[in-house]
């Protein structure tokens, strides 16, 4: 989402006479174009891909039917906060060598007390290397019924029916030798054992400090005897007792207590991370021993007996420890009805006269453009919070649709369509993930759920199609789809309480973005057969490939799309 540099969005979509204006331009180049070629155009037999200004005839009903699948495994957007932008793929942020803090942001104090604990500065917490592979799939079954109700206007209805699957994928530490890290043993029902011998350790060490700090007060007195210790290095003894409460207070944070667990991951047993905590334990003892105070004597915290292996990551994702709150990571799956659309085109100008039999039968040159406005119905379900990587089966917004189409016939093999579409969705009340995340944030902290006012940013898209006639049966078709999404905004509810305390932020944008397609297709079609009388059924079958070329903006999936689409008539006119 740099072809699009080339086609101009109008100047401001929220004026409607800039919008009126852009319909004009489009429509007095097509009749531009027609008066350079003076050659005779002949009839138009064959229609194509996307959008066009052929009318329903009056009385007739087209029914449509087929299936619509999108697929994609990259997206554009930026490789971090102000980084480079560029087109990778789509779980390309969660690849990582070490998940740590980078991915885990709630380990951050965990990793700085094992700095402590351990005298490495550099430490880098590791649960081994995680492997990230997204594709998003879409297959959209649409019903589509357009009458004609005179020459001129013709209603439209379009109900789909929508399956989305994410079928993202993670492998965590897969050889099982990546993780200084595993599970910490406190956590849990059986986790009693592990909660006592850490509980005993940082008691013994706050009863260690207690006493020398007593000794320490003693010993002030030039009469109290057996300090010797303590009066030939009374600095040492002072910041033996600052140590100790480091050593205390990392202890905590990492392994936790008698009565609770600290962080969810600790260092695995009888590795070179728990020997060198092992090693602070021993000598924080002999220098408690060196003053005379023999309180410490627990070897050490319990250990890690077990790492996170392959399919670790769900349960990362879901654990509370982690302070993450999915209940679902990838390989998720929803069905339903999406948004449905009802729409009117009214015929601007036809060559034609709206007489399809004249525009398949006839020699003539042509134009046609048509203007057409309706509404969308938000019917497709909401967001599911829960799941990380949720693929909606639509926006679930009531919108306002405006579209402007012209076709331009250039000889009887040659024509063209031109479409400016505008969707525009209304203001509506959902509840949402606060702020919202990008792929890189997935796990960055604990998940906020809020009521929120959401105003989707309208969509413009710009559609030139230029299409072959093979005969009076095929088609050939092949453009470019510029298209063009706002920003949207989110507000959370200030007032009534539902804010959560934790939120500072109540109001983000998720910021415009635009893509730019490639269009090709067939047409097979029988209509100017059936006005010869010569086939029974009035019928289009229309197949269509749509592929990504540039993404700008914010995250733009990159979606490449298939088509099949049936198309029969009934009261079609015959000759």
């Amino acid at each position: 989402m740099s072809v699009a540099s080339a086609i101009r969005p109008a100047p401001s979509l929220r004026n409607p006479r800039a919008w009126s204006r852009a319909v004009r331009s489009v429509t007095l180049c097509a009749m531009l174009a027609i008066s350079l070629r003076p050659t005779a155009l002949l009839a138009q037999a064959v229609a194509g891909v996307g959008e066009d200004a052929i009318p329903v005839p009056r009385g007739s009903l087209r029914i449509g039917t087929g299936g619509l699948w999108n697929d994609y495994r990259d997206a554009w957007s930026r490789d971090g906060l102000g980084g480079a932008y560029g087109k990778g793929p789509l779980m390309g942020a969660l690849n990582t060598e070490r998940l740590g803090t980078g991915i885990l942001a709630t380990l951050s104090d965990a990793e700085v007390a094992l700095r402590t604990l351990t005298g490495q500065s550099s430490f880098q917490l590791s649960m081994g290397p995680l492997e990230a592979r997204g594709q998003v799939r879409q297959s959209i079954a649409p019903i589509t019924l357009d009458y004609g109700v005179t020459r001129r206007l013709s209603v439209r209805l379009v109900v789909p029916y929508v399956e989305s699957r994410d079928a993202t994928q993670f492998i965590l530490n897969r050889t099982g030798l990546g993780a200084n890290v595993g599970a910490n043993p406190a956590f849990g029902t059986t986790g009693a054992a592990a909660r006592a011998q850490n509980g005993a350790l940082v008691t013994q060490i706050a009863t260690a400090r207690t006493q020398l700090a007593a000794e320490i007060t003693r010993c002030a007195n030039v009469e109290a005897t057996g300090c010797d210790a303590i009066r030939a290095n009374p600095a040492g003894a002072q910041s033996l007792l600052s140590r100790a409460q480091d050593v205390r207070s990392a202890l905590l944070t990492v392994y936790g207590d008698a009565s609770r667990g600290g962080s969810p991951v600790v260092p695995i047993t009888g590795s070179a991370l728990h020997t060198s905590i092992l090693g602070t334990m021993t000598a924080l003892r002999e220098e408690f021993s060196a003053f005379g105070v023999a309180a410490l004597t627990a070897a050490g915290p319990s250990p890690a007996a077990l790492i996170y292996g392959p399919a670790g990551i769900a349960n990362i994702a879901s654990d509370t420890a982690f302070g993450v709150g999915y209940e679902r990571l990838g390989d998720t799956r929803r069905a339903g009805i999406g948004d449905v659309d009802l729409t009117a085109t009214w015929l601007l100008w036809d060559s034609f006269r709206a007489d399809q039999v004249a525009r398949l039968l006839t020699p003539r040159r042509g134009l046609r453009s048509t203007i057409t406005g309706g509404w969308r119905f938000g019917t497709a379900g909401a967001e599911r919070t829960e799941d990380a990587f949720d693929v909606p089966i639509g926006e679930g917004a009531n919108a306002l649709l405006l579209r402007s189409t012209t076709d331009v016939l250039f000889n009887g093999w040659a024509w063209m369509s031109a479409t400016l579409r505008l969707v525009r969705p209304l203001e509506d009340e959902v509840v949402t993930v606060a702020p919202a995340r990008d792929i890189a944030s997935t796990f960055s902290g604990p998940l906020i759920v809020a009521p929120a006012t959401r105003a989707l940013g309208q969509r413009l898209d710009v559609e030139l199609i230029p299409r072959i006639a093979v005969g009076s049966f095929f088609g050939l078709s092949a453009g470019l789809i510029h298209r063009r999404w706002s920003d949207d905004q989110f507000t959370v509810a200030s007032s009534g309480g539902d804010t959560p305390n934790d939120l500072a932020l109540t109001t983000w944008t998720v910021p415009s973005r635009s893509l730019t397609s490639a269009t090709v297709g067939v047409t097979f079609s029988s209509l100017a057969s059936f006005a010869r009388r010569r086939a029974r059924i009035p019928a289009e079958v229309i197949y269509t490939h749509q592929f990504p070329l540039s993404g700008s903006g914010g995250f733009v999936p990159a979606v490449s799309s298939d088509r099949l689409e049936l198309r029969v008539y009934t009261g079609f006119p015959r000759r």
